[in-house]
């Protein structure tokens, strides 16, 4: 009860947020970081296309390496949850716009930010199985986002040389200091709507794409 209570503090949440930046300041730059992106992705980036970039929720401390990829603001849905106000906090911290929302929570008003902004060709980012998983299972909002804006999705993983895994729902991946790490961002997957099984299309995706930066 004491640590919600802790948690719901504004100040204090800000305060953790300010310290997640700093850790992964010195994660980012005492590491050895790639970044390898398919040529089609490259290519719609360079062209200021509107792209949708889907990591699973255990690699969401990653989600700040897209500024090293795509110079433009990135929108990414954070839940308004506590845990997630944190998160907030550091991703706005490292240059990059939050949409707050999630399944349960404001959900509607967020699928209609991240709408807005496709439509202005700014990118934004998804963890398809969060906040609350089952881990590594893809949630229909992200379909839907794809199929009605018209805009391709992007796979993305990483893989860490030196991390701790959290005890979480989703085992997050926590890097370590002076780790190797490669950021894999897939080829864009268009969805139009009646496509069969675009759930398990964009999972057997990103497993895919977690293959490729491990190897």
């Amino acid at each position: 009860m004491r640590k919600r209570t802790l948690l719901n503090n504004r100040l204090l949440s800000s305060l953790a947020g300010a310290v997640l930046n700093g850790y992964a300041e010195l994660v980012f730059r005492t590491s050895r970081i790639r970044i390898q992106a398919h040529p089609d992705t490259f290519q719609l980036v360079r062209e200021q296309g509107a792209v949708i970039y889907a990591f699973w929720h255990r690699h969401a401390f990653f989600i700040s390496l897209l500024r090293r990829f795509d110079r433009r603001r990135v929108a990414v849905l954070i839940s308004s949850h506590r845990d997630g106000q944190i998160v907030a906090v550091a991703v706005r911290l490292r240059g990059m716009e939050v949409v707050e929302g999630s399944s349960t929570r404001g959900g509607l008003q967020a699928y209609r930010s991240l709408r807005r902004a496709l439509q202005q060709c700014q990118p934004v980012c998804i963890t398809p199985d969060g906040p609350k998983g089952p881990a590594e299972v893809v949630k229909i909002g992200v379909i839907n986002l794809a199929q009605q804006s018209g805009c391709p999705i992007v796979a993305v993983s990483v893989s860490c040389s030196r991390s701790l895994r959290l005890r979480s729902w989703d085992q997050s991946v926590l890097p370590l200091p002076l780790s190797r790490l490669v950021m894999q961002l897939g080829e864009p997957l268009w969805l139009h709507n009646g496509s069969p099984d675009c759930q398990e299309l964009l999972a057997e995706r990103l497993r895919q794409e977690a293959r490729l930066a491990a190897e």
